[in-house]
Formats: C-alpha cells, sequence, structure tokens
C-alpha cells in the first residue's frame, strides 16, 4: 500500500514567493517528493497567513484529513516550520505524522527544538526592530515617520531571510555529517572546515559555538 501524504503549503503574504519560494515552488517540491518515494498526494493545502497566526483554517484542515486517513503531513522546507510555533504545537496536539521534504528525518525532538528556536527568533526580531528605532531616533530621525519604521522592517525581515535560507541550507549537512557518527560540535565543526564550508558571515573557520546555531 502506497503511503498517504497531505499536503501543507503557506506563504506569509500575498506578494511572497518572489523570492522563489512562494507556493508555485512548494509545490513542485512536493510533486517530486512524492513522485520519488512512490507515494500517494490525496490533498493540498495551502494559505496566506502569518506563521504566528493561531488562526489557520487551511492547516486546521489539513490536520484534520490528516489524521482522518492516517496519512502523513508534508510541507516543503523546513524554514517553513522554524519560525511556526504554533504549527509545531498543533501536529503535536493532533498526534499527525509530519514530513518534510528538504529534512524528512527530522524526529519529535527536533520539532521541539524548532519550537523554542521560532519563540527566540521571534523575540531576538523584536528587539532589533526596536534597537534599529532608538538608533534613528538619537540621529535626529522622527520616529512617527511611516517610511522610517517600514524602512527599518524592511531592513531586519531582509537579515532574517538570509540567515533563514542559511539555517535551511545548513540543517541537511549537518545531519549527513551526523550519519557518520559524528555527534559533537566540535566534531561537527571539523567536519565543516574539512569540507571548506563557510559559516554565515563568510568565515572560513567554524567553531562549536558556530556551530550551536544550527544543531
Amino acid at each position: 500500500m502506497k503511503t498517504k501524504y497531505v499536503a501543507y503549503l503557506r506563504v506569509s503574504t500575498k506578494s511572497q514567493g518572489l523570492d522563489g519560494y512562494g507556493i508555485a515552488a512548494q509545490s513542485d517540491s512536493i510533486q517530486s517528493y512524492i513522485a520519488r518515494k512512490d507515494s500517494e498526494l490525496i490533498a493540498q493545502f495551502s494559505e496566506t497567513e502569518s506563521g504566528s497566526k493561531d488562526d489557520r483554517p487551511q492547516l486546521m484542515a489539513a490536520l484534520a484529513l490528516a489524521k482522518k486517513e492516517k496519512a502523513i503531513l508534508l510541507v516543503a522546507r523546513l524554514d517553513r516550520l522554524s519560525r511556526d510555533l504554533f504549527f509545531i504545537i498543533s501536529l503535536q496536539k493532533n498526534e499527525v505524522a509530519f514530513r518534510s521534504v528538504d529534512f524528512p528525518e527530522a524526529d519529535t525532538f527536533t520539532l521541539n527544538l524548532f519550537a523554542i528556536l521560532a519563540q527566540k527568533e521571534r523575540e531576538m526580531i523584536a528587539s532589533r526592530t526596536r534597537l534599529a528605532l532608538q538608533a534613528a531616533k538619537k540621529r535626529g530621525v522622527k520616529l512617527g515617520n511611516p517610511n522610517v519604521e517600514r524602512q527599518v522592517k524592511i531592513l531586519v525581515a531582509s537579515k532574517k531571510r538570509k540567515t533563514d535560507a542559511f539555517k535551511a541550507k545548513m540543517l541537511p549537512i549537518i545531519a549527513d555529517i551526523r550519519k557518520t557518527g559524528c555527534s559533537t560540535l566540535q566534531g561537527i565543526a571539523d567536519c565543516l572546515n574539512r569540507r571548506g564550508i563557510k559559516t554565515f558571515t563568510n568565515k572560513s573557520v567554524w567553531f562549536p559555538a558556530t556551530v550551536r546555531c544550527y544543531v
């Protein structure tokens, strides 16, 4: 019997997708995964909602169908999940099996870890925004100017997208290293250094503290 999957796709805004990973790109990735696994996609749900928003009817519908049909809930990329604490909690509460195309080996521990990181990321974004606004105020910029606030938010969001993209790139690489039996931060750092993989800041040397951000 073929394994059954229910796909869930999400973007945060209607304009999202210009970076190459909108609904269409997620759908293509999922379809390729299904074809490789000789499995069956019984339904696909998509919506335009913030990952931190609790009221997401399509997610609820996908979870309900997956549970009813004893299917696996499938998303295209784990960075859709890493910013999405509510999504992780929903999976756990509904006892629905989960897979991500870019990180299929993610287990319950990994999901819990991403839930914690998601909350921390949102707090850091809020903090960076406040600091940027304070710096603008010291320069004499009137903070009531919506254009200034918008530019600050754009800069913060841009940095976050780059950070998320790098994390998504590193997760499968580190997972592959761990499969070889290397599990310590120092060991993973040594492997990354031998492979010549550069850090997020384009440095040539990885340290255990650097690796800690991605495990």
